[in-house]
């Protein structure tokens, strides 16, 4: 009978914890109860809200969100700050009642709520809506009267919030030149007279389509989209904007992005220049028909001759990825394998690591000083061979081949050849010398203590 009384009293207590872990741990405080019911809207979440509609003045704005970003629909089509949607939202959800008046005990005019100053059109994503109807300022204080959901009742509150439905259009719209970042982007296409750009990005690269195939200046390409992620409309213009007044109708540069989401691409054109008290300002066509004044930063990057838009490095790589290292010269050869953080040669023996890192660092930073050289003519002072880590474990490591040749004559630059590039590049043969010279110096000492790499 004792054990079996345990047992039963064990099983109790566990389903008392789990009455408690599953259910009562999950319903709201005392206080959190109390702040709930002293809310002007009860159980609402501004994150659910799909539409807004806001009346006043006899002005409609309208608002809609379209994949978790909001956009401006009446009176007119356009990008809206989500911030700015927002905290409008976060303020009608943190709006409490100082009362309310059952619909027999309150005479709605008395409260402006016949002629009221706005009304506001709450559209959930469940398919349910919320209104409010805003009444003007009472007497001897900011309070206002409200009508929630149809409902008779009147609710008094502090009428601080309406200043936030009280904006001008303009305030609502969205002051960014773009929204998404460099990892959304499929391709990028620059227009400036007959100059013409073209660059895509791949998996881990960009690569230059036009003027010529080559791999891309990658950081350019990353700085242009920082720039133009950070441009800011300071002025927006009508529909009945002039393209030609503008310098419009013949843009200075005319650019498409397109989004690697399928998302409509992105047109933006660059016209005429003005200065104003915060600097210089172009004016702006985006899409069709959006028309605005908007910081200059972008030109300067845009100004780049178009067959500068090639990468200057050799070959870029993470030096962290690499796997292997393998070095030929006529002299001799080295072959390191990186194993739980150290470099190690086919017999296990270790590498100096500082100086493996040191060999990698000046690889993947190697920058060319000229392109499109003729086949060289000299013999190879050397070869390197880099296998970086595969992000899928059954594949096999990407292996990039660096192949430098001598000057073609003394004091000159030095020739490579690479994996990935068509061209023939020239390098500074003192940097060529930095990554070939004395593969003997890779040796660890064996007095000196190695310490492994962290990565």
């Amino acid at each position: 009978m004792k054990t079996k009384n345990l047992v039963i009293l064990a099983a109790v207590v566990i389903a008392v914890l789990a009455y408690i872990l599953l259910v009562e741990r999950h319903r709201p405080t005392s206080d959190e109860a109390r702040r709930e019911a002293e809310k002007v809207l009860r159980d609402f979440e501004g994150e659910e809200v799909s539409s807004i509609v806001i009346e006043r003045e006899g002005q409609r704005v309208r608002l809609e969100k379209v994949n978790e970003a909001w956009r401006l629909r009446e009176p007119i089509d356009f990008p809206a700050d989500s911030s700015v949607v927002n905290s409008t939202l976060g303020s009608l959800a943190n709006l409490t009642a100082d009362r309310r008046l059952a619909a027999e005990d309150a005479e709605p005019a008395e409260y402006g709520l016949t002629e009221p100053v706005a009304e506001v059109a709450l559209q959930m994503s469940d398919g349910t809506s919320r209104s409010i109807v805003v009444g003007d300022e009472l007497p001897l204080g900011s309070k206002r009267g409200l009508l929630i959901d149809g409902e008779g009742d009147v609710v008094i509150a502090s009428g601080w919030f309406v200043s936030d439905l009280e904006r001008e259009i303009d305030d609502w719209r969205s002051r960014a030149i773009i929204d998404f970042l460099e990892d959304d982007i499929a391709s990028i296409d620059i227009e400036s007279g007959p100059d013409s750009i073209r660059a895509v990005q791949l998996e881990d690269h960009w690569q230059l389509l036009r003027p010529l195939e080559d791999l891309a200046d990658g950081d350019h390409l990353g700085s242009l989209v920082s720039d133009l992620r950070s441009m800011r409309i300071e002025e927006f213009l009508g529909d009945d904007a002039d393209p030609s007044d503008l310098g419009l109708d013949l843009p200075e540069y005319e650019l498409t992005i397109v989004r690697a989401d399928g998302g409509e691409p992105l047109r933006l054109d660059l016209g005429l220049t003005r200065e104003s008290e915060g600097g210089t300002e172009v004016a702006c066509r985006r899409g069709e028909g959006e028309y605005f004044w908007a910081s200059e930063m972008v030109r300067a990057r845009l100004s780049k001759a178009p067959v500068l838009w090639r990468s200057k490095k050799v070959m870029p790589f993470e030096t962290w990825d690499a796997e292997e290292f393998r070095v030929t010269t006529d002299e001799a050869s080295t072959s390191l394998v990186h194993v739980d953080g150290f470099w190690r040669y086919a017999d296990d023996t270790e590498a100096k690591l500082t100086e493996v890192q040191d060999r990698l660092r000046k690889l993947a930073e190697l920058e060319a000083t000229d392109y499109d050289l003729v086949a060289p003519l000299t013999g190879e002072l050397g070869r390197v061979e880099i296998v970086l880590e595969s992000e899928d474990e059954a594949q096999e490591g990407e292996l990039i081949v660096f192949s430098f040749f001598a000057p073609l004559e003394e004091g000159g630059k030095a020739m490579v050849q690479v994996t990935g590039r068509n061209a023939l590049m020239g390098v500074e043969m003192e940097d060529a010398a930095g990554i070939l010279h004395n593969l003997e110096d890779l040796r660890s000492d064996p007095a000196e203590e190695p310490v492994a790499d962290s990565e």
